[in-house]
Formats: C-alpha cells, sequence, structure tokens
C-alpha cells in the first residue's frame, strides 16, 4: 500500500531479507556492540546519543548504500525509532516498500535468533555504513 510502512516479525525480516531487501540498524555503536546485529545489516546511525540527526546526510549514506528498488527494513533496539524514520522516508518516496522490524532487536534476541558480535569491527569500518557479513 503506497503511502505506508509495514510492521515486520522475524519471520518476515527473514523472508525479506532472502528475497534481497537492505536491512538498515540505525542504532549507535555502544548499542550493536552490546547486543550485535543481525548478518546483513546496514549500519547507519541516525540519531546521535544527544538526540540529535542530519537526516539529509543520513539519506545520502543510505542512497550509496542500497537502491530505491529494494525493500527496506528499519532495526533500532525496541522499534521505536524506527517508525520514527519510517515515517520520514514514506513522507520523501511514499511508493517505497519500507518495513519496521516491531519490537526491534530486542525481539530478535527473546527469540534466539543469532546475532554478529562487533568486538573486533575497526571504527573505520562502523563509520562507513558498511554490511557485516
Amino acid at each position: 500500500m503506497p503511502g505506508a510502512y509495514k510492521q515486520l516479525n522475524n519471520r518476515g525480516l527473514l523472508d525479506l531479507s532472502a528475497r534481497g531487501a537492505a536491512l538498515v540498524d540505525i542504532r549507535r555503536e555502544e548499542e550493536w556492540r552490546l547486543t550485535g546485529v543481525i548478518e546483513g545489516s546496514y549500519l547507519l546511525t541516525f540519531f546521535a546519543a544527544d538526540g540529535s540527526s542530519d537526516p539529509q546526510a543520513w539519506l545520502h549514506q543510505l542512497s550509496r548504500l542500497c537502491s530505491d528498488e529494494q525493500p527496506l527494513v528499519m532495526i533500532c533496539r525496541s522499534g521505536y525509532r524506527t517508525s520514527l524514520i519510517c515515517d520520514f522516508l514514506i513522507e520523501i518516496n511514499p511508493e517505497r516498500e519500507i518495513y519496521n522490524l516491531t519490537e526491534g532487536i530486542l525481539s530478535w534476541l527473546a527469540a534466539g535468533l543469532p546475532v554478529i558480535a562487533l568486538d573486533d569491527v575497526s571504527e573505520t569500518f562502523l563509520s562507513l555504513g558498511r554490511k557485516i557479513s
């Protein structure tokens, strides 16, 4: 349905990931290190620790990581921050296929699904919004 994003559960994320969706984890580095990240995710922080953001710079980085045609799955800690970002993205491009991982990484972890630890990932790698696999 154009003009709205969809909520997605863990099973839906697995299905969309297999179909080539772009998984974008918008959390901060300390959050990634605390929980690990879902394999295949692009790490692209949206909100700084003080709550500030630079939406235009973030959009520019996003456009370098994935195409407008790819379904987009947004991931945060609990699904709240990504719901705000999904609203923002739909305003910009109502035709884009956008999903919010309901309850975020917390639901993924509660289900016992795998994550990749970031203990040995360099600062440079993280700052470039690279895909973790």
